[in-house]
């Protein structure tokens, strides 16, 4: 075998899943990841992926290091470090390949991966590359050297940093991708993952219990461009990360036409739901009508999940009802608070009164929803928080409850995010600066502790508002969740 991928879950290798209460551990492999292998494959490499928090899913006495000693010994490691929550997940999973695979050569990327390439280096020895913004021309050139007969010279590495000589360096040639290398890509075939039927499963989005070991309903993420044209606070992915971490400014998007090519593809194996890599409502009108229009053109019907970064337009979601399979459609939206200061402050430009005139337009198609809020960003305080009860209170009165979803999380800083940059234009102190800052994170917060204040170990706190005033919060929310017809979740006690 030429290249072993694996996707790190958050928890340690071992993590004894059944015997304690876990946090999330984060299963949905970055969407480029696909692209990426298949590209490798069409070049003649072999490649085989593991996904481990699904395999200790599937079973919860699948070991790691037992499946590594049975593997055909691979020249390079790939492990995904897209989300920080995967910090110490990863860097666990690269322990276990140095130490049973010694001759293999790691490889990790990803936006945490870029943001702290250097850092990953200096103190992680068993990383040998970090490939830092946009990878698919450097790793096929990276997959040349080190699985093939093509002369070691790491310079000649678009976006590679590596050590030499005990000391980090990184190339000066650079890439990005642009829509044509996106489009040449293939985003679908899975048949080189282990157990990817079980990850359709898993990527399935709507209001019952994600089940792995049942595949009738599979979804899929899929890949319709790359970036983004917003800067909410909140998030590393932000307009201003990618412009900086890939030199890249707003979308680069796909051809609405081959997307739909994938979706058609996805629809004729059995996969009722595909889930979207970015919101189509934001981008250029054409788009979205090419893309409905196609869907409709062709008689394909399958369900999508969609998150509105701002409002759509009516005519969008006029077809997306006309078009989606509604039985495996889902809408998420994000109004953060009921405060339209503080919504408008983290990046969400609307109204409380535009926000529920949209919800009339979407239960016009009986399109269920999921509604986030935010109970710890910045702004929010005891007196926001009675808007954010009254606003979630009018959404549940005003739809459908057997459509409705909805929940409040605490949110943890992103690295890069605008909220980590300039803290002192949001009024917070930041904790987590480091890439040591966020292993830590995920190290100790991996499991759910018997006591918990929620807002505490977030990465942030805001000027006059303690943890214990979130816990209060949150409480509140706890209540209010409780009385509810529809699906309203209490703020989780796991990070």
């Amino acid at each position: 075998m030429d290249i072993l991928y694996i996707h790190p879950a958050k928890q340690e290798v071992d993590a004894e899943y059944g015997k304690y209460r876990a946090s999330p551990f984060y299963p949905i492999i970055p969407v480029g990841v696909i692209g990426m292998a298949n590209l490798l494959r069409s070049q003649g490499w072999s490649l085989q992926g593991l996904n481990l928090p699904l395999e200790r899913m599937l079973d919860t006495g699948f070991r790691l290091e037992r499946w590594l000693q049975e593997v055909e010994p691979p020249s390079l490691v790939m492990i995904d470090l897209h989300w920080y929550e995967h910090c110490f997940g990863a860097v666990d999973v690269a322990r276990h390949v140095r130490r049973l695979l010694p001759d293999a050569k790691i490889v990790a990327g990803g936006l945490t991966a870029t943001y702290f390439a250097e850092e990953i280096l200096a103190t992680h020895p068993e990383f040998d590359f970090i490939i830092r913004g946009d990878a698919e021309v450097p790793l096929a050139t990276l997959v040349d050297q080190v699985c093939g007969d093509a002369v070691f010279d790491p310079v000649r590495v678009p976006n590679l940093t590596w050590r030499e000589g005990g000391r980090v360096r990184n190339s000066t040639e650079f890439y990005t991708a642009d829509a044509p290398m996106l489009d040449s890509l293939d985003f679908v075939n899975l048949d080189w993952l282990a157990n990817g039927q079980s990850y359709g499963a898993l990527q399935y989005t709507g209001g019952g219990r994600i089940d792995a070991h049942r595949t009738e309903r599979k979804g899929h993420w899929l890949t319709i461009g790359r970036g983004c044209a917003f800067n909410c606070i909140y998030c590393g992915g932000s307009k201003d990360a990618h412009t900086e971490l890939a030199a890249r400014s707003g979308y680069v998007m796909r051809d609405p036409v081959n997307v739909v090519d994938d979706v058609e593809q996805l629809a004729a194996s059995g996969y009722k739901q595909v889930s979207l890599s970015l919101d189509p409502a934001t981008f250029p009108a054409r788009w979205w009508r090419t893309f409905f229009g196609e869907l409709q053109t062709r008689g394909i019907r399958i369900g999508i999940y969609n998150e509105f970064f701002q409002l759509p337009s009516q005519e969008f979601i006029r077809l997306l009802g006309e078009t989606a399979d509604p039985e495996h459609t889902e809408v998420a939206i994000s109004p953060l608070s009921g405060n339209e200061e503080v919504r408008n402050l983290n990046g969400k430009h609307y109204s409380n009164e535009r926000f529920l005139r949209m919800l009339g337009n979407l239960e016009q198609y009986q399109i269920p929803i999921f509604v986030y809020f935010s109970l710890n960003l910045p702004g929010e305080t005891v007196l926001t928080f009675r808007e954010t009860i009254r606003l979630a209170r009018a959404v549940g009165k005003a739809y459908p409850a057997r459509l409705l979803r909805m929940l409040n999380p605490c949110h943890t800083i992103d690295p890069m995010s605008p909220m980590s940059r300039l803290p002192g234009n949001f009024k917070i102190h930041v904790e987590y600066n480091s890439f040591k800052d966020y292993y830590e994170y995920c190290r100790t917060t991996g499991w759910e502790p018997r006591k918990v204040v929620r807002g505490e170990r977030r990465g942030f706190s805001m000027d006059g508002r303690p943890a214990e005033t979130v816990e209060q919060m949150a409480r509140i929310w706890d209540g209010f969740a409780q009385t509810q017809r529809f699906q309203c979740f209490p703020v989780a006690r796991v990070w």
